[in-house]
């Protein structure tokens, strides 16, 4: 098992299984659980930075989906190198980063909620303008995720799309300067 020193919690409370569990896993090892906000910077040993970009404060209520609007999103950067997470963020979160100003360009883009039709705006994308886009999807799922207006939208920047449906494992590599992107399957 992995061990974490810190569980970043959203705030959102949700009663899912896996939430349930990955929380009392923390309580049973004491690891601290906190809440970052936008603004917060976690610093690692080797120069890797994580600034949280939501979710912000009040949380995101009487949305189309509370719980994936108010996920924990953060820019990843190491040297040059920056990668945007988004986990199941959808508009209304996309919209409360962009009015917060910051800078959103992304070498590679974490695609929101599995590239649904209810993230990945035109305007979120167009301000990360990511060189790569990775959706994490299930193969034949019943939602029809990535939704082709989200494809669109990436295409439209430029965006290289990596699918987990189609590519199996999508593999990142970089050394602060560039990305290395493989796929278990061949493209």
């Amino acid at each position: 098992m992995l061990r974490a020193d810190e569980f970043a919690d959203s705030g959102q409370r949700y009663g899912g299984y896996a939430y349930k569990d990955a929380l009392a896993v923390a309580h049973e090892q004491n690891v601290p659980i906190i809440f970052p906000r936008v603004g917060t910077v976690w610093r690692t040993d080797d120069g890797v930075w994580l600034t949280f970009l939501g979710p912000s404060l009040p949380l995101i209520t009487g949305s189309r989906n509370d719980i994936n609007n108010n996920s924990i999103v953060f820019m990843l950067q190491y040297k040059s190198f920056r990668m945007l997470f988004t986990g199941d963020a959808g508009a209304e979160a996309e919209q409360r980063i962009l009015d917060e100003g910051v800078d959103l360009h992304a070498d590679v883009l974490k695609v929101g909620h599995h590239g649904s039709a209810y993230s990945s705006t035109p305007d979120f994308i167009a301000a990360v303008h990511p060189r790569y886009a990775i959706i994490s999807v299930g193969r034949h799922n019943l939602f029809g995720h990535p939704a082709p207006s989200t494809l669109e939208t990436l295409q439209r920047v430029g965006a290289r799309v990596y699918r987990t449906d189609e590519d199996a494992a999508v593999i990142l590599e970089s050394d602060g300067n560039a990305a290395l992107i493989s796929t278990t399957l061949p493209r």
